[in-house]
């Protein structure tokens, strides 16, 4: 049974997470709920490596107070950040709280992620531009890794009016449907409850469900962007299927085709 007390959304500087602070925002909203605001000081960006080769490029030896200096910086652009974000919350009259940590990006936000209900985040960072994929490294391997329901904002904010779950009754697609029924009536929603079929003779054990049968005429992916993107001011719910726990490179052939597809839609993904 899902209960939404308090939100969890990992801030930068780049648009969407402006949005995926939107969602939050509102969610909290009309949840009642409190959220939380997370902005997290790349340790990367201060120990060695990245020093040594700065200092390569810049053409001078590396100096005992750079590191310092540098992570002064960072908590000035941290604390701007979340400003901005504390500006947001009171103007829409959401409960908030904001930190910031220093650590590895998707380790800190997945740790952090516990005690939280559902964790927002942007699509991609700050660094959108020089991907050489559609996902950020960082919020890919967040979204790997965490077990809490994720929400990945896209480019565009909008109140959802309609939720669509990807649904084939296996466990990760009811829980998915389970956060959806937890949702939809705070959020004054539509649900659909959606399955590709593989074949024209394809059931599901489900019976009781009003389940909208689409025939797959592309890749099961596209068969269900295309059907979410008719639907005025969607939200896609899917299940995660993480086939190799060791590597936890895996997060589902559906679901990780979406999420590396430009199709500007948000997308709740629950394990």
């Amino acid at each position: 049974m899902y209960n939404l007390s308090k939100l969890l959304v990992a801030v930068d500087s780049s648009p969407y997470s402006t949005n995926a602070i939107k969602f939050a925002l509102d969610f909290g909203k009309k949840f009642n709920c409190i959220v939380d605001a997370l902005h997290v000081i790349d340790t990367m960006q201060l120990e060695g490596p990245f020093i040594y080769d700065l200092s390569g490029v810049l053409g001078f030896e590396p100096f005992i107070n750079f590191s310092a200096e540098l992570k002064k910086t960072l908590e000035e652009k941290g604390r701007s950040i979340l400003q901005a974000f504390s500006e947001m919350a009171q103007n829409e009259n959401v409960k908030f709280n904001s930190f910031i940590e220093v650590g590895i990006i998707p380790i800190t936000i997945v740790e952090t992620s516990y005690e939280y209900d559902m964790v927002f985040i942007g699509k991609k960072g700050i660094n959108a531009s020089f991907e050489r994929g559609i996902l950020g490294s960082n919020i890919e391997s967040t979204i790997r890794k965490i077990k809490k329901p994720i929400f990945v904002a896209d480019k565009d904010f909008y109140e959802i009016k309609n939720i669509v779950v990807g649904y084939d009754a296996r466990e990760p697609a009811k829980e998915a449907l389970e956060l959806a029924n937890a949702l939809a009536g705070n959020l004054k929603a539509k649900i659909h409850i959606v399955n590709v079929r593989k074949t024209e003779t394809e059931n599901l054990e489900d019976n009781n469900l009003n389940i909208i049968y689409l025939t797959k005429q592309k890749s099961v992916a596209d068969t269900l962007i295309e059907y979410t993107k008719n639907l005025q001011n969607p939200l896609l719910i899917l299940g995660a299927y993480n086939k190799n726990r060791l590597l936890e490179m895996i997060i589902g052939s559906t679901t990780e085709a979406i999420l590396r597809k430009e199709c500007n839609l948000p997308l709740i993904i629950v394990r």
